[in-house]
């Protein structure tokens, strides 16, 4: 498990969110999770996964599961 730093840059209206901390087991699942865990939600995040950005901060601890540690809303 892993811990990453994933953003957007695509939506950035007042009220929505721009980052987030995620512990998860690859890059390309923590690009998939969402800060509402709502893919419907757009309106606060950007509107595909592919529109997200992300780079490895470091290893988690072995008990770590997947989830969202910390979140940036404006």
């Amino acid at each position: 498990m892993n811990i990453y730093y994933v953003y957007q840059d695509e939506n950035t209206s007042e009220g929505t969110y721009h980052a987030m901390v995620v512990s998860a087991e690859s890059l390309e699942k923590a690009k998939k999770m969402h800060p509402a865990k709502d893919w419907g939600r757009t309106d606060v995040w950007c509107y595909s996964e592919e529109e997200v950005s992300g780079r490895l901060l470091g290893k988690a601890k072995k008990d770590a599961i997947s989830e969202i540690i910390l979140s940036s809303y404006s």
